[in-house]
């Protein structure tokens, strides 16, 4: 990149990171965030109406009536808390719908707009309100904290830093945000596997999602107790879930941690 170019894209990510910061609910770390909610959930409610159309709908009928239970009050108890605490604008862009599809595959995920997908192959880790909460929670905080438009907003910023001019300036509009999506989620290309949040993303997601927990009446102590429980059977073939959510002891310890620590909501 010549030196005027160069310039050009460190003044424009300075001024992005000065003009598009927010703050993540419950931990209050501030975070780049340069899409629109409205952006992100045109983006994620595609990539959920394409991966639904070749997803099998679980027809264990008991298992999503759980499921749907669960979440909804999960959902009940997060909104009325963020309302009451004048944090209501957190949820903007956030429709919450909650799915079981027929697969063996040990994973679960949630797109930025609030759309969760539970594979049957977790229930047999996730076999208790408690544990499936815990794996809710997680998914659930993910979205809250905005962790998606996050990844995105610094790829674009890396783009804009190392790209020439013309890409600096120009819009962020059509193919080029839909590229960063793909890039930055991978739903469908990975067989419905999101791309590995960050390790901060991921330590962030087990402290909110215990916090939602905590407020829907389940116990929290059940969360560390899931990981430890994911971390004795990874050795399962098709344990996808621990290849986006990584599982160890300092994780573990965090979340131990994290509980000890918990604040009065």
């Amino acid at each position: 990149m010549k030196k005027p170019l160069r310039i050009i894209a460190v003044t424009a990510a300075a001024t992005m990171l000065a003009v598009s910061c927010g703050v993540v609910s419950f931990t209050g770390r501030r975070q780049l965030l340069l899409f629109s909610d409205s952006e992100i959930t045109a983006l994620s409610d595609q990539s959920y109406s394409e991966f639904m159309s070749t997803a099998k709908i679980s027809r264990d009928m008991e298992a999503t009536q759980m499921l749907n239970s669960i979440g909804d009050k999960m959902v009940s108890a997060l909104e009325a808390y963020m309302n009451s605490h004048k944090m209501g604008s957190a949820l903007k862009g956030l429709s919450w719908e909650f799915q079981l599809v027929e697969s063996d595959q040990v994973n679960a995920f949630c797109l930025p707009s609030g759309k969760i997908v539970f594979y049957e192959g977790i229930l047999k880790y996730a076999d208790t309100p408690d544990y499936i909460a815990v794996v809710m929670g997680h998914e659930m905080a993910h979205a809250i904290a905005r962790h998606g438009n996050e990844r995105m907003s610094q790829q674009s910023a890396m783009s804009i830093i190392g790209n020439a001019a013309s890409e600096i300036i120009g819009s962020k509009k059509g193919s080029t945000v839909q590229a960063l999506f793909d890039l930055g989620f991978g739903i469908g290309s990975q067989a419905g596997l999101l791309l590995p949040y960050s390790r901060k993303h991921e330590y962030e997601a087990d402290k909110i999602g215990m916090y939602i927990m905590d407020l829907a009446g389940y116990d929290v102590n059940a969360a560390p107790a899931f990981w430890e429980k994911m971390l004795a059977g990874k050795s399962g073939s098709t344990n996808d879930f621990l290849s986006t959510h990584p599982s160890d002891s300092k994780r573990i310890a965090a979340l131990k941690e994290a509980i000890r620590t918990k604040p009065e909501l």
